[in-house]
């Protein structure tokens, strides 16, 4: 009776974690506070994430601004407009552990303890478990924060084809990130 009951809600289960995976992946997303860098990671087409770091400039969250890897518009926005920005072009793997791993050594190298990273919501998971995995015991901190894409909706991530991509590019990253850094098989 319990295994037809198993098999009969799993459907259910199936659903559940579709319409749920878009506020799972965006829910390591916090409210901004004070903090000694703000990292804009890489892969930004649409330059939300720069505006966002931009404005968390602007609102005195910190007086240093790092853009990772910036498209060709935002590098030449913010040297022009941002003074002191910081562009790190020499990641390596460029991809979200390679960033973690190099703003760890960097934000020791400058003396900065604690960090604004910010990302798009669906992308935050990922971001928190490689900066969390790269800064374990480092005595340094770091708080998510959500660009403000107007293609994202956590609840109906499905409804729109630029959220529904990226989502699934997460799960299938998240998933490879599990197996490669924390397992080791990959």
């Amino acid at each position: 009776m319990l295994a037809l009951f198993a098999v009969l809600s799993l459907p259910e289960v199936a659903l559940l974690g579709f319409f749920t995976v878009g506020a799972v992946l965006s829910y390591p997303a916090a409210a901004p506070k004070r903090a000694d860098v703000i990292v804009v990671l890489g892969g930004d087409f649409s330059n939300g994430r720069y505006t966002r770091g931009l404005e968390l400039l602007r609102a005195s969250y910190s007086s240093h601004l790092v853009l990772i890897e910036p498209n060709a518009d935002d590098r030449k926005h913010a040297l022009a407009n941002v003074p002191g920005v910081e562009i790190w072009d020499d990641v390596s793997p460029s991809n979200s552990w390679g960033e973690a791993t190099v703003a760890r050594t960097r934000m020791q190298a400058n003396g900065w303890r604690t960090a604004l990273v910010v990302s798009d919501p669906p992308h935050l998971l990922r971001v928190g478990y490689a900066w969390s995995s790269n800064l374990w015991g480092a005595g340094l901190s770091y708080t998510l924060i959500s660009a403000n894409p107007a293609w994202w909706s956590a609840w109906r991530w499905w409804a729109n084809p630029q959220s529904s991509r990226f989502v699934g590019d997460e799960v299938l990253k998240l998933g490879y990130y599990l197996m490669r850094y924390r397992f080791g098989v990959i």
